[in-house]
């Protein structure tokens, strides 16, 4: 159902997901400095989750009409969901790198980081789904003849598409607070650019090492000028402050992180507008190491900010 973690160190490489090579370094974090948090980051989880058990995972498709093909998705449904057939689950979107394939989460264990803290209780069950996203940065592409950029709808596809397709397949909480996503590398950009062009359909963000490329050293399909920022985090969170600040922000980088001072640049921003986020910088480089290192961190973000009281969650 999913590779060992020891296959995926062997087979993902660090320019992959984040096409910058960083040497392996420890993988440790220091205690969270400069973080600003809201009660919906830190609100209290139930405080007797219930005992699980084992989740299992699907894998599906279906065809999106924005792509024109068909596409794939994985999902973890938690203990209990076959068991218990009238309840239903927040639902958590995690969005793979650049590099990465469908399978990078779970190549990393946050279905083993679910299975052992849902299992037990130690946090609320939810869903989790992995959709398939290959190089495209979550994103509407723009239409560029000197570039060869199509206007592929990546970003509509998995907002418009995805999204409408787990909630009629599957027992979702189909609400904006019971909603969120989040990724890696290319996946981390998507997160916080997805969430900010396409409002109502999540309520938290998770970016992890979001790979912040400059105009210039991005994908010529990101566009230039105005085109770049409709589609950079950055340029949107201050066009749309308002907006940004109706999410539950969580951003961590390492320090060898290629992107670390853009990372830093979006917590002081959001902090600067006086919205809360959770900052967490850690120690360790853009590769699967640092991400498998901090993937229970992950997965307890998400049970905090999809399930924030006793009653949001199973």
């Amino acid at each position: 159902m999913r590779r060992s973690l020891a296959v995926a160190l062997a087979a993902v490489t660090v320019a992959a997901c984040g096409g910058a090579a960083v040497a392996p370094t420890p993988t440790s974090s220091p205690p969270v400095t400069a973080t600003v948090v809201s009660a919906t980051n830190t609100a209290l989880i139930s405080p007797s989750p219930r005992a699980v058990g084992k989740g299992r995972v699907e894998k599906s498709t279906f065809h999106s009409s924005a792509l024109g093909r068909t596409m794939q998705y994985w999902i973890y449904l938690p203990g209990g969901y076959d068991t218990s057939p009238t309840t239903r689950y927040a639902t958590a979107y995690l969005l793979h790198g650049g590099g990465g394939f469908i399978s990078e989460w779970a190549d990393y264990g946050v279905f083993d980081s679910a299975d052992r803290l849902m299992g037990s209780g130690a946090i609320p069950a939810f869903i989790i789904v992995l959709p398939e996203g290959d190089q495209e940065y979550w994103v509407d592409h723009v239409i560029d003849k000197r570039t060869g950029a199509n206007g592929e709808k990546w970003g509509t596809y998995t907002a418009k598409e995805v999204v409408p397709a787990i909630d009629a397949k599957y027992r979702t909480i189909p609400a904006r607070s019971a909603r969120a996503v989040g990724g890696i590398s290319m996946g981390g950009h998507g997160a916080m650019q997805l969430s900010l062009n396409f409002p109502g359909i999540w309520g938290a963000i998770g970016a992890h090492s979001p790979s912040l490329r400059p105009e210039g050293d991005a994908p010529t399909y990101l566009g230039f000028g105005a085109d770049f920022a409709a589609r950079d985090p950055m340029a949107l969170i201050k066009a749309h402050p308002d907006l940004a600040r109706q999410y539950a922000w969580w951003i961590d980088a390492g320090d060898l992180d290629p992107w670390r001072t853009q990372s830093t640049a979006i917590h002081d921003e959001l902090a600067q507008l006086g919205i809360a986020n959770s900052w967490n910088p850690n120690i360790g480089g853009h590769e699967l190491a640092y991400w498998a290192a901090h993937m229970d961190e992950y997965v307890r973000y998400y049970a905090r900010s999809l399930c924030p009281t006793a009653g949001s969650c199973p």
